[in-house]
This record gives C-alpha cells, sequence and structure tokens, in this order.
C-alpha cells in the first residue's frame, strides 16, 4: 500500500488549488440589496434598545460602542441579533458584558453584522458550500481590505449561520434586517494551524502534515497554507487513534516516527484527499448542517477522480466514506471554526485507491 495515491500527487497539488480562491475571498456574493422602505422607521439601533428581549444585547452594543454604525439611517446592514435567551445559551449575561473589555465586545459584534441588507429569502439554499459573506470585523490591522467573514445558508430544515440556527427572520428596519440566532456566532480565534496545534488528539495529523511538507516550499507546504488567513477550508480530520488504525493496515506500527517510512507524496496524497473541493470550486467551508447526502470531489481532483460519500441522513451524526474503505468514518466532533476553514474530526482515515 506504500503506492497509495501517487497518480494523484502533484507537487503543488495543494498549494496552487488554495491560492486561486484567495484573490475572491472578500468578494461579497451576488445577493438583492434591498434598500430602507422608509426611513422614518425604527433603526436596528432602536428597534434594540425597545425589544425587552434584547436587554442584554442592548448592554453590549453600549459598551462596545457600536450604537453608532447600527444606528445611521443611511446604511443597509444586517444583524444576527442573539436575544436574551440566545446570550444565556452562550453564558453571556449582563454581569458578563460589564466584565469583558468593550474591544472584545465590539470584535464579536461586529462579525455578527453584513454590511449588506439580507433578507432571508436572499439567503441561497445551496447543498454545498455554505456562502459566504464578509461582516463587519476587520481582524487583521495590517490588512485593512480583509473583513472575517459570515457563512449563512438555508437547509430543508430551516437557516443556519455558520453552524448556528437561525429562529426568527426578517425584523424590517428603517436601516436593514434583524435575524434572531440560537447562540452567539463567536469568531474563530485561530487559524487552522492553530487549531490543530490547539486539538490533543491531531499529532498524529501534524505528523502527517510533517512529512507530507518535506521538500516543499512556500505555500505549496500544506503548514503554510493552513496558517495562512485567506483560504477557505473544510478538513475532516483523523484522530490520533484513527491514524493508528491506518499506520497497522500500512503494515507500520502505530508510532508518529512511522511516517518516516511512507514517501512525502504518498501523506500528502492521502492529506488532499481529506479536503472538500466540488464544482470547479478550489476549497470551500461547510459547517455541518450544510453537509448533505451524496458524494464531493476533494483536492484530488474532480471525477473520475476518486470521490468522498457524505451520509446527512441523521443531522446530528454524519458519516464520510472514502472510496476504498469498507466502512464509514464516523464525524466525532463537528464545525471547529478557524479563521480560514472548518475542521470535522472522523474516526477513520479516508482512502481512495489501493
Amino acid at each position: 500500500m506504500l503506492s497509495l495515491l501517487k497518480k494523484y500527487t502533484g507537487t503543488g497539488l495543494i498549494g496552487l488549488a488554495l491560492l486561486g480562491q484567495i484573490t475572491a475571498c472578500n468578494k461579497i456574493p451576488e445577493v438583492e440589496e434591498i434598500g430602507p422602505e422608509e426611513t422614518a422607521g425604527q433603526t436596528i439601533l432602536e428597534i434594540i434598545n425597545s425589544e425587552p428581549k434584547y436587554s442584554i444585547l442592548k448592554a453590549a452594543v453600549a459598551k462596545a460602542g457600536v450604537g453608532a454604525i447600527l444606528g445611521k439611517r443611511d446604511n443597509n446592514l444586517t444583524l444576527f441579533a442573539p436575544d436574551n435567551d440566545a446570550m444565556a445559551r452562550s453564558n453571556i449575561s449582563e454581569a458578563v458584558i460589564g466584565i469583558l473589555p468593550a474591544q472584545q465586545l465590539a470584535a464579536i459584534l461586529s462579525y455578527h453584522v453584513i454590511p449588506q441588507a439580507v433578507p432571508s429569502s436572499a439567503i441561497p439554499g445551496l447543498p454545498l458550500p455554505n456562502i459566504q459573506m464578509p461582516t463587519l470585523l476587520q481582524p487583521l490591522a495590517t490588512q485593512p481590505l480583509f473583513k472575517m467573514s459570515i457563512f449563512p445558508s438555508k437547509r430543508a430544515t430551516g437557516a443556519f449561520v455558520n453552524n448556528i440556527p437561525i429562529t426568527a427572520v426578517d425584523t424590517r428596519a428603517a436601516n436593514g434586517f434583524i435575524h434572531d440566532v440560537y447562540a452567539l456566532v463567536a469568531p474563530p480565534q485561530a487559524t487552522m494551524k492553530g487549531v490543530i496545534a490547539a486539538q490533543a488528539d491531531l499529532s498524529f495529523l501534524r505528523a502527517a502534515i510533517a512529512r507530507a511538507d518535506e521538500g516543499q516550499t512556500g505555500l505549496n507546504r500544506i503548514d503554510s497554507l493552513l496558517n495562512y488567513p485567506f483560504p477557505n477550508i473544510t478538513l475532516f480530520a483523523p484522530t490520533d487513534d484513527a491514524f493508528k488504525a491506518a499506520l497497522v493496515l500500512l503494515g507500520a506500527p502505530p508510532v508518529v516516527e512511522a511516517f518516516a517510512g511512507i514517501p512525502p507524496a504518498t501523506v500528502r496524497g492521502i492529506l488532499a484527499y481529506h479536503v472538500l473541493a466540488t464544482n470547479g470550486t478550489p476549497a470551500f467551508r461547510v459547517f455541518s448542517p450544510n453537509l448533505v447526502s451524496g458524494t464531493v470531489e476533494t483536492l484530488i481532483g474532480p471525477a473520475p477522480m476518486p470521490q468522498l460519500t457524505i451520509d446527512a441522513t441523521n443531522p446530528m451524526a454524519p458519516t464520510v466514506k472514502g472510496r476504498i474503505n469498507p466502512t464509514a468514518s464516523n464525524v466525532v466532533a463537528a464545525d471547529i471554526h478557524a479563521v480560514n476553514g472548518v475542521l470535522h474530526k472522523i474516526d477513520q482515515v479516508l482512502i481512495p485507491q489501493m
């Protein structure tokens, strides 16, 4: 099995594929912008200040100093608004608001605001991927044009933003729309590299990345791409136990040092098979509510290259199966969000070809 994937592993496979989408990262999708119907109505800020269910959000807006944006009548905005119940689910009270730094609150609230007036009817119901919409959150002082994106979607079961359900839609304001959310939609804090580094049960994945990167430079290194803030990545990440089982199948001992005996191109191809790509899009971000049953392409390439098979019949327990795997891999931890993607842990390594 050491020849696994050699036919699929070009040296620039992952780097070139992901770089292809960086220039489009900040593009706001074509969404119908609905202008204010009557400027005499309440603004988003006035609705928040007058509705008792938003009292915690009102306190947060006041402390964060973002009221001027939400109250400006000639702005077109969409606010994903956590009401008091949503705040409670996120362990946020007015007492907590009083403790949190204003700058931190401003960043969190800015991530809930799209600088367009987007009614629910304008959110596409696509099977894959989640649609990308830049928010008001600018995380990098050195990149003023880079706004961190949020990812709304509509499914048969309802609407979501990232993996958070939208509980009420289309409260009309003079300067946009309010959609209530089930909980805070927290902005990611680290790149995919940082997320992987923080997970104790992904040490074999880190070792596999290091082996795959031998002989690579710059953004052709998987490690470099995982630390680059601009791409959108969906990674099915095998746990340590999953890699141990796969190494045994390869005839190797179940230790991280065993990767040294596998050609880097082979490891690189295996990892490419764990990153989603479809419909000519090199890579994209798919939260678990948007996983749908069927086959999907990976960075190995489009059909007839081996594809993954997703089973989302049970949305609370989706599975993903490699072409050669005898059984499906379970998603054991979903929607671990990063600045540049989303990670789903799985309990088997996905195998495309013997």
